[in-house]
């Protein structure tokens, strides 16, 4: 469904609306799994969003006229922005998750290693990632890594 309330609502009211009515707890567990899983989708369309507004902005290392997703054979990178007319790319990682540097530092090694399949020989190419929290992200800053998590998308409210 690509209006959320609605895919909320099916996906958990309704589901879940006789056990709130009898005030059962046992349902919690599988709710809170399910639902984390739920925001991780949700979350990927926001900051989405949210590197679009970026962009306008000017707050990137450059404008992309070009976002979509990229995969094949297994490998995923969740937002793949390009300009083309610069060969310019940039490379970014969502994940509803706190990471810490180490961890952080990890995924990022990984987004190069899958940069290295798309075929974008010659151009320029960015790394980012947007998480839920990001200890340490000013350092990864200091190491030609981007990284925003919740407490950025605070700066950008309209």
């Amino acid at each position: 469904m690509a209006d959320n309330y609605i895919g909320f609502y099916f996906r958990f009211v309704e589901r879940y609306r006789d056990e709130v009515e009898l005030e059962s707890l046992d349902f919690w567990g599988e709710f809170l799994e399910e639902y984390n899983a739920y925001l991780g989708g949700i979350f990927e369309d926001v900051a989405r969003q949210f590197l679009i507004k970026l962009n306008k902005a000017g707050r990137l290392p450059f404008r992309f006229t070009k976002v979509g997703r990229w995969w094949r054979k297994g490998e995923e990178i969740d937002i793949v922005a390009l300009n083309e007319r610069e060969r310019r790319a940039l490379l970014v990682e969502i994940k509803w998750k706190d990471l810490s540097m180490r961890k952080a530092r990890g995924v990022l090694k990984d987004l190069e290693r899958k940069g290295e399949l798309i075929g974008l020989e010659g151009w320029e190419k960015s790394y980012g990632l947007v998480a839920r929290k990001v200890k340490g992200k000013e350092r990864l800053g200091e190491n030609g890594f981007l990284a925003w998590d919740l407490s950025d998308f605070v700066e950008l409210r309209p």
